[in-house]
């Protein structure tokens, strides 16, 4: 598990925004997730509220068809990103590490001042009242007692969301919710959760935005099957994509594969016969021409016919 990384440079923070968008990425981009519920510990960092996860029997996603689970959840405040120029009130960042090895996945939701609720609004009231009571200051920590604690509640579900590969603050691969699909939490809450921990001074930052317009739970695909996509948007509003099947049941351009073709065993059958009845008839010849003259000496194999011949 990681915290984002402190290094600073003159890198501008990420911007979320219809306006920053490099390509589409309805593919290589595709996240599926089906979470587990779970209990959780919350602990305030100072600068930021960590939540524990449990990792459930089975793996809760699927990006770009590899197998993640939850490492954490974060709450920060002010955002990390900037959302159409400018930080929020607040984000969620949740942390996954891959079943198998490889970059870290950060889920990121934007959190903004609203008069609005939902069941996410609900849910993160109830951690930010929890810790604002039991653990207000650095290092402390708290169980949080939340009946049905699932982040199926917080993510939004078939939702477009921005996609980029992170080289600062958020390391690995980002996908970021845009401020449309923000969880609302009402003035009150915010200014609890502003008392209790203190903005962080990081700069988030990495390679080109690119936007999934399907959202999650888009596209069924299974992570199990060994297929790999892989798109590269050029800058315009197509995706190209190259997709290569690891899949042991697909078709392997080798001997074996040929001699099971039936059509290429007939072809090699009849040419096969051809050479056969060729060399029999030469041998046949042969023989007859020894037997008459005697000696081998004075056989000639007979020549082909060629084209002038049959003219």
């Amino acid at each position: 598990m990681t915290t984002p990384n402190l290094n600073s440079n003159t890198n501008p923070t990420i911007n979320i925004s219809p306006q920053n968008i490099y390509g589409n990425c309805d593919l290589k981009c595709s996240y599926n997730y089906k979470y587990n519920q779970s209990n959780s510990v919350a602990t305030n960092n100072g600068v930021f509220i960590s939540l524990s996860y449990d990792k459930g029997t089975t793996n809760p996603v699927i990006y770009n068809t590899q197998n993640y689970y939850v490492t954490k959840i974060n709450m920060y405040s002010p955002s990390l990103h900037n959302f159409n120029g400018k930080s929020v009130n607040a984000e969620l960042v949740i942390e996954h590490s891959p079943e198998m090895g490889g970059d870290l996945l950060h889920v990121c939701i934007p959190i903004i001042e609203s008069t609005n609720s939902s069941d996410a609004s609900n849910i993160l009231t109830e951690i930010i009242q929890s810790v604002a009571n039991n653990a207000p200051t650095i290092n402390e920590t708290t169980n949080l007692n939340l009946s049905d604690f699932n982040l199926n509640t917080m993510v939004p579900s078939k939702k477009s969301f921005f996609a980029y590969t992170g080289t600062q603050g958020l390391i690995g691969q980002v996908i970021v919710f845009g401020i449309t699909n923000a969880i609302p939490l009402n003035q009150r809450i915010l200014t609890n959760l502003s008392k209790i921990i203190k903005p962080y001074p990081i700069t988030v930052s990495g390679g080109n935005v690119f936007f999934n317009s399907k959202g999650p739970n888009s596209v069924q695909i299974n992570g199990n099957n060994g297929i790999y996509i892989s798109c590269q948007p050029t800058g315009s509003s197509e995706e190209e994509t190259n997709v290569t099947y690891n899949n042991s049941s697909n078709t392997n351009y080798n001997l074996a594969s040929i001699s099971n073709n039936p059509t290429i065993v007939a072809v090699f059958q009849v040419i096969i016969g051809c050479i056969v009845f060729i060399l029999v008839f030469m041998g046949l010849n042969y023989a007859y021409n020894y037997a008459i003259s005697g000696s081998s000496s004075s056989v000639k194999f007979p020549r082909l016919p060629t084209i002038a011949s049959l003219k």
